[in-house]
């Protein structure tokens, strides 16, 4: 069995719950409809230019596997030792770090209903459609 990087050209094609890649190797030899085996749990569709292991037994192109895609200039560089990302080509990241789940990008949607426990502090402005039910008897000390 042998090993041998593999650049991505950015063709991804689902199948029947699995994913098939295409790219070129270190010599440009291409390969097309190649099996992407990803972990449980994580979807990805890897952009033109990622880089994976293509591994291939008996050298055989029709029984060849991609491990991997990930294109250098999206990975994020600021999650430290211990930590975890979730990030697309776009700059959006979720990330484990330490104490924090961070959220980083230019507008969230939240499908389904939010139930916070604990203070929620708001850095800026909050806008609502619907009503603001104050449970709490605290009516009197806001207006709208």
């Amino acid at each position: 069995m042998s090993g041998k990087r593999i650049e991505l050209d950015g063709v991804n094609v689902e199948r029947g719950g699995q994913q098939f890649v295409s790219g070129r190797g270190l010599f440009k030899d291409g390969y097309t409809n190649v099996h992407r085996i990803e972990t449980h749990g994580l979807l990805s569709m890897p952009v033109k230019g990622a880089k994976a292991l293509l591994i291939s037994p008996n050298d055989d192109p029709d029984q060849a596997y991609v491990i991997g895609g990930e294109h250098p200039s999206h990975r994020p560089q600021d999650i430290p030792s211990g930590g975890t990302a979730i990030y697309d080509a776009n700059g959006n990241i979720i990330s484990l770090v330490g104490a924090k789940i961070r959220l980083v990008a230019p507008l969230f949607e939240f499908v389904g209903n939010i139930t916070l426990q604990g203070d929620l502090n708001v850095t800026g402005n909050i806008h609502a459609t619907g009503s603001i039910i104050d449970e709490g008897g605290n009516t009197a000390n806001h207006g709208h």
